[in-house]
């Protein structure tokens, strides 16, 4: 159904250098167009939003990071699933402090379809950005959105105890990042019927840019909202810890 295509091929003509280029990027690629929405493709949204990152240094390419490499093939999976490439996985050196992998994916149409559909450009910390209004206006995408979201940034505070999100945002552009979550705690209460906290900022952070950051924060507390967000969003996906949360529902709060 042509209501299901989000990007065609024609959006993504401006970003080559001229009609030759794009051309021969389209004989290879000409699989991927449309593209149409789906629950897969907001997961993958949330996830460059999250622990991924979109750039453009000499070309347009993508990586995801994390610990675990399991979670770097779930990732791998879902993409081929949509656009049918695969990707390399390499350590990260930029971390000093553990041991992560990049999955990084030099397929310049695909991250520009994802950057296109809503996936932010750059150190996500210094940008602006939003959550798609197609993901916004349809529930089971906003489910697969929020899922991913969680799963990225999210944690558990079992002093509380609450589920949280946290981001960190530069500091001239906090209200931006208050904007963001506050769309996240309407659009829980209206789909889920989830309350949250109001957003709230917390530490600030000294970068050695010189640059300032502050944490934006939102919380899922008290017994009934967390355990329909458990329910509703199924977060988050790890036995280990999808256990502590039922001890915490079934015992703690």
């Amino acid at each position: 159904m042509d209501s299901l295509i989000l990007i065609k091929k024609e959006d993504i003509y401006p970003f080559y250098k001229s009609e030759y280029f794009f051309e021969r990027m389209f004989r290879k690629y000409s699989y991927i167009f449309p593209i149409n929405r789906s629950r897969k493709l907001a997961g993958l949204v949330a996830d460059l939003m999250g622990d991924g990152h979109i750039q453009k240094h000499t070309s347009w390419r993508l990586d995801y990071t994390s610990k675990s490499k399991q979670e770097l093939l779930r990732f791998e999976k879902e993409l081929c699933s949509l656009f049918g490439i695969k990707g390399k996985i390499r350590p990260c050196t930029t971390n000093k402090y553990s041991k992560t992998f990049n999955y990084g994916v030099n397929v310049k149409p695909v991250a520009l379809a994802l950057h296109l559909c809503g996936a932010p450009k750059g150190a996500k910390v210094f940008q602006k950005f939003d959550i798609p209004s197609w993901i916004l206006e349809d529930k089971e995408y906003f489910r697969a959105f929020i899922h991913r979201l969680f799963c990225c940034e999210g944690n558990v505070d079992y002093q509380k105890p609450a589920i949280e999100l946290r981001m960190h945002k530069e500091k001239s552009i906090v209200s931006d990042g208050i904007k963001f979550f506050n769309k996240i705690k309407k659009y829980l209460k209206f789909y889920f019927d989830i309350i949250t906290t109001n957003v709230f900022t917390g530490r600030s952070f000294s970068r050695k840019d010189g640059r300032e950051t502050v944490e934006v924060r939102l919380k899922i507390c008290r017994k009934e909202p967390v355990n329909k967000f458990v329910k509703e969003i199924d977060f988050p996906p790890q036995t280990s810890n999808k256990k502590r949360i039922f001890s915490i529902l079934n015992g703690n709060l």
